[in-house]
């Protein structure tokens, strides 16, 4: 994808160009409606039963580790045959996912795709398109690029069945406990400063797709809801004018990458002119599936870019102030696995009707694309100066409390000791801003947060002597969909941060649900926040918390 001055994101048409330091190598055209057509009659196989409370979670119940298999999907997971073998020079045959989590723990990774065909992008003279090519003619497989520098100058469609995959980077972890881990992929794939390309999908059946062990310098991980959005195609108006949601696909992997500096300069992409300044809406990793997800043992790493920014803030008002300060790389979203982007749906589902228009009133009868099934995120470890760590939404059984999304043993860190000088790239930040500064962002029913770590700090307003609001370490609100069912938020330690409340906010309902052993951040509270005219908060278990527990 290319972005200037003067053309916005558009990936409807798109063009491959992949390169490393000596060959010169070939242009080649994707077009994104020829390859992965939307299909405007798709419904998706998202099926739903009401549980005795009258809640819809899905109707297959998971594994134990929060997959979530249907017969549909697992007709559709057709394996190369055992004759496969990829192409000439080959490369790691393992699956590592079952070398770090065992076997029988993400079964569905087992099979996505015949772990053994793998076609090397040296056999293809640094083509990657060509080796996608060939493995999709293959019947799916893996896509290897050895170690070494590679760049894309636009955005890289990933095919189904096909997993993409750099050097292996063995027992390197992300995390090491609150500290960043030593994972350091050999293999470099880096995207154009601050123009929030990487590797993208958008189909609506997409499936059997991973990422894995690549070290990506300003390149995002965009796997994608397919939107219905009439307006013009750029990474705003697709989701925030969307009206439906067309598939999601399912079995999408992301592990053991580290990423950094992804961000889009402007901080309006449908008008990409004026002052340079993150897009607040950028993610680094953006993956969503009606069945199973997986991003584990990421490392978001703290950019290692500087560039400076002189920006024109409150103009024409009397508050009319020039800065100029450090590019915010890090201002952004961290891991969204089936939430943000699927904002714009929700508000155009309150208008019409689909779903009721009060707070928390999302459920799986009339929004089935926010409880999908086999949400997992764990083990990742998150740098930000902004925004949120890790947003998510899913479903569970409908009876098991923590049978939905299983969000462990993830670490997010906050800088400590920044300016946030506008939050939209126009206005000159105030004391009632939010820029969210928050660790954990749950939606959904039935999740499961355990073992979690946050070092969480709100930043200073222009002021110099105010700080934003918000800074949760874990947060649920009524503001982004639905109540709260089935939850489990189990010994997350979010104590060494300036900031870092842990609790609901403002549902109707909190039912079912265990929130113990949890340490919040300095001088925060742990528990519920009521809305006093709708008050129901019905068997939820608060222990062993410090501080104890509010509201419940």
């Amino acid at each position: 994808m290319a972005l200037s001055s003067a053309v916005a994101w558009c990936a409807f048409l798109l063009r491959l160009l992949i390169s490393v330091s000596s060959p010169v190598l070939e242009a080649r055209e994707i077009r994104i409606n020829e390859h992965f057509p939307f299909r405007a009659d798709y419904s998706g196989p998202f099926r739903h039963h009401q549980n005795a409370e009258g809640m819809n979670d899905g109707d297959i119940a998971g594994n134990g580790y929060g997959e979530h298999s249907t017969t549909a999907v697992a007709a559709n997971q057709t394996l190369l045959s055992a004759s496969c073998t990829g192409s000439k020079s080959g490369g790691p045959t393992d699956n590592p996912v079952a070398s770090m989590y065992g076997n029988a723990t993400y079964p569905w990774v087992n099979r996505m795709v015949n772990w053994s065909c793998v076609f090397n992008v040296k056999d293809f003279h640094d083509d990657l398109e060509s080796a996608q090519k060939a493995a999709v003619a293959s019947g799916g497989g893996v896509v290897y690029l050895p170690a070494g520098k590679y760049t894309l100058k636009e955005n890289f469609v990933l095919a189904s069945g096909v997993v993409l995959r750099g050097e292996p980077t063995g027992t390197e972890k992300a995390r090491n406990n609150k500290e960043a881990g030593n994972l350091a992929p050999k293999t470099v794939l880096e995207c154009p400063d601050r123009e929030h390309m990487g590797i993208f999908n958008s189909d609506p059946k997409a499936m059997n797709m991973g990422v894995i062990n690549l070290d990506l310098s300003g390149c995002a991980v965009m796997l994608w809801p397919a939107l219905n959005s009439p307006s013009k195609f750029n990474l705003k108006s697709y989701f925030y004018y969307a009206t439906d949601v067309l598939g999601m696909g399912s079995n999408k992997l992301v592990f053991g990458n580290r990423i950094r500096d992804v961000s889009y300069k402007y901080p309006d992409p449908a008008s990409p002119t004026g002052n340079i300044w993150p897009y607040r809406w950028s993610a680094a990793i953006a993956a969503y599936s009606e069945n199973n997800t997986l991003v584990a043992n990421n490392l978001l790493a703290k950019s290692d870019k500087f560039a400076k920014t002189t920006i024109k803030l409150d103009v024409g008002k009397p508050t009319e102030k020039t800065v100029t300060t450090d590019y915010p790389y890090d201002n952004r979203y961290g891991i969204d696995a089936g939430q943000v982007l699927l904002g714009g749906v929700i508000g155009a589902y309150s208008k019409s009707g689909k779903c009721p228009s009060s707070p928390g009133s999302l459920t799986p009868k009339c929004a089935p694309w926010y409880f999908s099934r086999g949400v997992i995120v764990r083990d990742n470890y998150i740098y930000m100066n902004g925004r949120v760590g890790i947003s998510w939404s899913g479903g569970g059984d409908g009876k098991t409390i923590g049978s939905g999304p299983q969000i462990v043993s993830n670490h997010v860190e906050v800088a400590k000791g920044t300016t946030c000088w506008t939050v939209d790239g126009v206005h000159l930040s105030k004391g009632s801003d939010t820029n969210e500064n928050r660790g954990f962002n749950q939606e959904g029913y039935a999740n499961n947060v355990s073992a979690n770590t946050a070092n969480v700090n709100r930043q200073l307003v222009s002021d110099g002597h105010y700080t934003t609001v918000d800074g949760e370490g874990l947060l649920h609100q009524a503001a982004s969909g639905n109540d709260g069912y089935r939850n489990i938020w189990h010994g997350n330690d979010f104590s060494s941060g300036s900031s870092g409340p842990i609790f609901y906010y403002k549902l109707y309902n909190v039912e079912d649900s265990v929130i113990s052993n949890n340490i919040a951040g300095k001088d925060s509270p742990i528990g519920i926040v009521v809305d006093e005219a709708h008050h129901n908060v019905k068997n939820v278990k608060c222990s062993d918390n410090k501080p104890k527990c509010t509201g419940v």
